[in-house]
């Protein structure tokens, strides 16, 4: 079964201002990257697919769709501090929704068992009447509202370095869709929230679920939350498919944020969520949100449709971050926090 890159340069169309991480460079980096790439025979690449403006109507209000539509019309302008659309920003939100989407869809299908959806602007932030963090539209949280009504039983994993507040809001009082997060101290980090008491509500209560890590974690800590929470959260729950908000900012060089984290292990920690995502026969659809160091987002990207195999690229390991017993101290807290919830 082929592994799916999905990439298109209509997403070099939504502009920020000169100066904003969120830029262009992040896609077109990739799509340098791609041309002096060979990839392996079992990936193939896709263009985008725009969705319906109706369809944003799943997981966001109308009177908040049509907002954002009027501004880009009327040249764009920020929607918060961070978020800011374009004159030509409408195609490509509709785009960045639209694949990850259309990607979910061929993946449940059986079209594709793999697939790594590069779309910009990023979603994770949005939430239903509200852009935030760079975010316009929920791109993966569009795509688990498709899957939920049509039966599926979904897991968002979300490592990306800050909380999808966005995403865990939207199915903050469901049991039929999973949110599960590492990130940053939010103590520490936009966007102050993802606190492991934040647990969901009414039928969702414990079905959301918040690792903050420390400052300065690194690889041993971050792929230590990954297979002693994340991994024991997925096998419990058992999804029919996941879906992963693949943010690179937790990458050491990132100018937003400090998890400093290597390349090796993003790829190490996707790599253990095929695995197990293998063993139900559940496929992995994975979705760009964060990471603003262009070769990262690049090598990274390309990385992730390699798991179960071996990267593509590799990154000369970091000298190590705070000793392992601090990552251990914010791990026990979730798990006492998760304690009734998920057998950890």
């Amino acid at each position: 079964m082929e592994r799916v890159l999905y990439v298109d340069e209509i997403f070099l169309r939504h502009k920020t201002p000169p100066g904003h991480p969120e830029s262009p460079e992040r896609i077109r980096s990739l799509l340098t990257l791609l041309k002096k790439t060979k990839l392996p025979d079992f990936v193939s690449v896709r263009g985008a697919v725009l969705i319906d403006e109706r369809d944003l109507e799943l997981v966001h209000d109308r009177e908040y769709i049509e907002y954002v539509k009027h501004l880009i019309e009327a040249g764009g302008g920020f929607l918060d501090p961070d978020t800011y659309v374009s004159a030509e920003s409408w195609e490509p939100a509709l785009a960045a929704a639209g694949t990850v989407a259309y990607a979910a869809k061929k993946a449940v299908e059986g079209e594709h068992y793999v697939s790594f959806v590069a779309v910009r602007p990023p979603g994770h932030h949005a939430r239903r009447s509200e852009g935030r963090g760079f975010c316009i539209f929920n791109n993966v949280a569009l795509a688990a509202e498709m899957l939920r009504r049509n039966g599926f039983r979904v897991a968002v994993v979300d490592i990306d370095v800050h909380w999808g507040d966005g995403t865990a809001y939207i199915f903050y009082d469901t049991d039929e869709v999973l949110y599960v997060s590492t990130h940053q101290d939010p103590n520490t980090l936009y966007p102050f929230e993802g606190f492991p008491h934040q647990k969901g509500k009414g039928r969702g209560e414990g079905f959301t679920v918040n690792v903050p890590l420390p400052p300065g974690t690194d690889d041993r800590g971050f792929l230590m939350a990954i297979n002693e929470i994340v991994l024991p959260v997925l096998e419990t729950y058992l999804p029919q498919v996941i879906l992963v908000s693949a943010g690179w900012d937790t990458h050491w060089q990132d100018p937003l944020a400090s998890l400093e984290v290597t390349i090796n292990a993003q790829w190490e920690a996707l790599n253990s969520i095929y695995a197990f995502a293998e063993t139900i026969s559940a496929p992995v659809v994975m979705a760009l949100e964060g990471g603003y160091v262009n070769w990262v987002v690049a090598k990274s990207s390309l990385n992730a449709l390699s798991v179960g195999k071996r990267p593509m690229f590799v990154e000369k390991e970091r000298p190590q971050g705070v000793p392992l017993e601090e990552v251990m101290y914010y791990l026990d807290r979730v798990k006492e926090e998760l304690r009734g919830y998920w057998p950890l």
